[in-house]
């Protein structure tokens, strides 16, 4: 699986996340992208992102997030699809690790509440939409990110793939392949004096580690909210983002290649 890991300069978890089994076929490589931002893309970078010739890039990070890190690729093309709704200035991450005693086990309840509410979020709702009805309107490349290409890039993820017929234990493996594509390690010190320096008090190695990798359990929150609201991910799916029948078949024509 890690053939599908592009290693850039700058640009972190750059993952092509086709290639796999689907019902019926397999999903198309080339053209399906996931990724963290580009505000740190190095010239060989932007070279190798241009030759993907991509039709359009979500950008799932909120409004802060670009401010702070503003992409260097794309400039004018491809498009990128953002969305500011329910903008709040202080980042729901920092004012959790600002009011919460900071253990592992404290961090990895947030996360997995963050992820219980990723499905449901406006504004996260209208990017999943964007990303998953351009697909099937436009087909690919095209690629979806946030800041670390893990978390609500995941969960995008975790719903393209089901839709277009991979098995759930597949679509975990993919997730969790963020851990072996980002050297963990070696960007913790540089993330945990960032946050010590946002919420001004100090952290331990161990309360930041569950924030900077994935976990299967915390995808496995996203999908038993979506759950106990539908019957199952696509139902959700079709309730809440539109992709119904006819959108799945459009997915599944422009990015499955049948068996024969």
């Amino acid at each position: 699986m890690q053939n599908r890991i592009h290693a850039l300069d700058g640009v972190l978890n750059f993952r092509d996340f086709g290639g796999y089994p689907a019902r019926d076929g397999k999903v198309v490589t080339g053209h399906l992208f996931r990724t963290a931002s580009f505000a740190e893309a190095s010239q060989k970078d932007i070279a190798f992102l241009d030759a993907l010739g991509v039709k359009f890039v979500v950008d799932l990070r909120r409004p802060e997030e670009r401010a702070e890190a503003a992409n260097i690729w794309p400039a004018i093309s491809p498009r990128t699809i953002t969305n500011d709704e329910g903008y709040l200035e202080l980042a729901p991450h920092i004012g959790v690790l600002m009011e919460t005693d900071l253990t592992a086990d404290s961090v990895r309840r947030y996360m997995q509440t963050a992820y219980t509410a990723y499905p449901f979020e406006p504004r996260y709702v209208a990017l999943f939409k964007a990303f998953l009805h351009g697909l099937a309107d436009e087909g690919g490349p095209a690629i979806v990110h946030c800041a670390a290409g893990k978390d609500r890039t995941g969960v995008t993820c975790a719903l393209t793939l089901t839709a277009l017929g991979v098995d759930h234990d597949t679509i975990v493996e993919d997730y969790e392949l963020t851990n072996v594509a980002v050297d963990l390690d070696k960007r913790l010190p540089g993330i945990k004096k960032r946050i010590e320096e946002r919420i001004g008090k100090s952290v331990t190695d161990e309360a930041i580690r569950p924030m900077l990798g994935v976990h299967r359990d915390y995808l496995a929150a996203a999908v038993a909210s979506m759950k106990a609201q539908y019957r199952d991910i696509p139902a959700y799916m079709d309730a809440v983002l539109g992709v119904d029948a006819k959108v799945v078949a459009r997915l599944r024509e422009r990015f499955v290649q049948q068996a024969r």
